[in-house]
Parts: structure tokens; C-alpha cells; sequence
């Protein structure tokens, strides 16, 4: 089942967009479950990391969709956004908030077929990648390619990723095992880290990203030859 979201404030062109989803899902044997809004505030107000595709106009009242991308990038770095508009030459800044690709009004329903199964391949790809994590606010989607590693205190994680931290409830067993087919490697008790990121290994201490990370001493030998098992295989 893939969540969809059109947000978009003419009726007429968002009942277009959902009539080519339904039109699609026929077709190519997908399930859809689509959400329309209006207007961004509606949609944020409302958003709780449920959607797996956004289909989303420039140009509303209240908040355009550039502006409403970045607002969404804060709370969801891993949604998929399209944006569907007359204005291309602002669709193009969609770099910016890491936007996957872009629809240009009049939309043909060829050019959406190409654009959705685009969508679906890389929605594909994410899930390959993500783990999902349960924390106070309900449940959140984390990219293993963005999680520079887990810091384990008690029952205490915390998921530091590139651009934020994520406060969650755990053990590091279960999580060690989530994470193993990434190849996160336990450098202590507390850390399992993500080798991608290791700048470097100094005697006991490892650097992940910005933050240098202590290696235990009964832990180091098994973590240096896994290190470099996995950097023999080109890190993969």
C-alpha cells in the first residue's frame, strides 16, 4: 500500500491528479490510498510522517509549495515530493528541498506514468534502506544512510542521523540485529556505528562524522577486523 498526498488548491486539477493515480493503480496492479488537501497549512497541521509520495502544487494561497516543502523537510527528511505546476522555471529549485522530480501543467497522463513509476522505484529503494523506530510522538522511518549511528543508555536510544536526533526506547540487542544487514559494527556497550561514516581509528577512539566515539577494549579487536572486512569489500 503506497500513501499518497495531493495538495493542491484547484479542485479541478487535484481531481485530475487522483483520477490518473486511480487510473494507474488499475493498471499496473498498485494499491493507492490518496489524501487530498487544499493548502499547505492543512496538510501541516495534519502530517505525521504517513505519507510515502507528495504531489504538490507551487502555486497556493496561504503558503506556496517551495515554502511548504522546506517546513516538510524539517519534520520528514525522506518523503517523496513531486511538484505539479505551470512554473517550471521555480520547479527546477526543487534541489533544494530534495525534491524528487517535477510535473509541468497541462499534466498528460503519459508524462505522469513516467514520473510515478520513477516515484515508485525510488520508494522501492528507500524501504530496502529504512528501519522503522517507535518513539514518544508515535512512529518515524530513519534511512540506514543517514544514521551516522545509536547511542544505547539503559533503555534510552538515541538515533543520531546527518541532520537531526531522534529520541526513541530500546534494547541494543534488538537493535543490533535490525541494523546488522547495514553492517553497523559495536564499538562498545553503548554505540553501534556506521561504517560509511568512520573518518578515522586512533588506539581506542573512533570518529563518526563530528563526534569521536569511544572503542572498549574487549570490543576493539573484534571491531577493527569487521571494520576492515567491510572496507575489503569496498565498503559494501
Amino acid at each position: 500500500m503506497t500513501r499518497i498526498a495531493i495538495v493542491e488548491d484547484e479542485p479541478r486539477a487535484s481531481d485530475l491528479l487522483s483520477g490518473y493515480l486511480n487510473r494507474f493503480s488499475e493498471e499496473n496492479r498498485e494499491n493507492f490510498v490518496i489524501t487530498e488537501y487544499r493548502n499547505a497549512p492543512s496538510f501541516l497541521d495534519q502530517y505525521q510522517s504517513g505519507f510515502d509520495i507528495i504531489l504538490l502544487d507551487i502555486e497556493m494561497p496561504y503558503m506556496n509549495g517551495m515554502d511548504m516543502a522546506r517546513k516538510l523537510r524539517e519534520i520528514d527528511s525522506e518523503v517523496i515530493i513531486i511538484f505539479v505546476t505551470n512554473m517550471a522555471q521555480f520547479a527546477v529549485k526543487g534541489y533544494e528541498v530534495d525534491a524528487l522530480d517535477f510535473i509541468v501543467k497541462p499534466v498528460s497522463y503519459s508524462n505522469f506514468v513516467f514520473k510515478m513509476k520513477r516515484a515508485l522505484n525510488a520508494l522501492k529503494v528507500n524501504e530496502e534502506q529504512e528501519i522503522v523506530v517507535s518513539y514518544a510522538g508515535g512512529l518515524t522511518r530513519i534511512s540506514s544512510n543517514k544514521l551516522l549511528y545509536v547511542e544505547v543508555s539503559g533503555h534510552n536510544v538515541t538515533y543520531h542521523l546527518i541532520d537531526k536526533k531522534i529520541e526513541a526506547r530500546g534494547s541494543l540487542s534488538k537493535i543490533e540485529s535490525d541494523l546488522s544487514k547495514w553492517n553497523f559494527l559495536r564499538c562498545n556497550r553503548c554505540y553501534l556505528v556506521n561504517p560509511r561514516y568512520v573518518e578515522w581509528v586512533h588506539k581506542y577512539t573512533v570518529k563518526v562524522g563530528d563526534d569521536v566515539l569511544q572503542i572498549s577494549h574487549p570490543k576493539r579487536k573484534e571491531f577493527m577486523r569487521d571494520l576492515n572486512d567491510w572496507l575489503a569489500k569496498g565498503g559494501k
